[in-house]
């Protein structure tokens, strides 16, 4: 809340919920223009805005009050941590130890300080609620969409390694205790761009990359982009440097080369390539090894017409 009316000010508007949606409209079109960059088929994919679903959100903290799982304070709703055993499981968190060096603001009325807000009272701006007007915390929005849209589905989940121990771990402890059923199947943590002085990219300090500065500043395409951060696995972090990117051009570039000169005739997917590829993938999404199996292909003496062929499955994953 209080960055977002940071931002507003900034941009001489005043904090009210049209201009909140009007700031996060622009973040959220610059981000599909830069995925869209990055060749990912945005045709399927359900972008849902928080604030589209603050009905579902007030049921979801409903069902948890009624089952003992929240309590309400004078400034809001907690979801009771220790009334879920299971808390932490996702990254080992010791709940005794977060109590001692809890990051959130002291609260006497919270019953533990890992208790986390599921609505945030708030007279003059938000929505109105059982519970009074306000907004919803950060974790219940996740839970309540992806229990919207994914329903029976929830299969994977994606997101960065620190939300591990927080917001991934508040997830699942809100939603499964509001169901009884487990969250999600899998977690899948990326690692931490660092820059060339061997920070990582942070918001906050204001030390970050875009899409569009790399590429214009290096003068290369995004898809070169990509091809770099394919040659990175993603629980490993990811150094970059102006050289890394120029270098991951220029053999995004030879490959391409490589492979026109095959011609254009399409033959027979090779069965043997096939499977390597597939048991890269699926050695949970070791992209490094596919792209050293795509490299072996071009190189390889099968005919270049099942080149043509076992290249362009590879892509459908690829996106290159």
């Amino acid at each position: 809340e209080d960055k977002m009316a940071k931002g507003l000010r900034a941009a001489g508007k005043e904090f009210t919920m049209e201009n909140m949606r009007e700031l996060a409209t622009g973040f959220m079109e610059q981000y599909l223009d830069d995925i869209k960059a990055l060749n990912v088929s945005v045709e399927k994919i359900i972008f849902p805005r928080a604030s589209d679903h603050i009905p579902a959100q007030i049921a979801m903290i409903e069902t948890l009050v009624e089952k003992g799982y929240a309590y309400e304070t004078s400034d809001g709703v907690y979801f009771e941590t220790s009334r879920f055993p299971r808390y932490g499981v996702l990254g080992g968190v010791d709940l005794e130890h977060q109590k001692e060096g809890a990051r959130v603001a002291v609260n006497s009325e919270k019953r533990g300080p890992a208790d986390f807000a599921l609505w945030k009272k708030n007279a003059a701006l938000g929505w109105d609620s059982p519970w009074g007007k306000g907004f919803p915390g950060w974790h219940i929005e996740c839970s309540a969409m992806s229990l919207h849209f994914l329903k029976d589905h929830l299969d994977i989940h994606c997101g960065g390694i620190d939300h591990i121990n927080i917001h991934h771990t508040n997830e699942i402890a809100q939603s499964e205790a509001a169901t009884g059923q487990k969250f999600f199947n899998y977690w899948l943590h990326g690692a931490f761009i660092n820059l060339d002085n061997g920070d990582k990219m942070s918001k906050s300090s204001g030390d970050f990359l875009t899409l569009d500065t790399i590429t214009e500043d290096e003068h290369v395409e995004p898809l070169a982009y990509r091809y770099a951060c394919l040659l990175t696995h993603y629980r490993k972090p990811m150094n970059y440097k102006p050289e890394m990117l120029k270098q991951a051009a220029s053999a995004l570039s030879n490959v391409r080369r490589s492979i026109e000169s095959l011609g254009s005739l399409s033959g027979n997917v090779d069965e043997g390539y096939k499977q390597e590829f597939t048991e890269a993938i699926n050695d949970d999404l070791n992209m490094p090894q596919a792209v050293a199996v795509l490299q072996s292909l071009i190189k390889s003496d099968i005919p270049s017409e099942d080149k043509i062929a076992t290249i362009t499955l590879f892509d459908s994953v690829l996106g290159l």
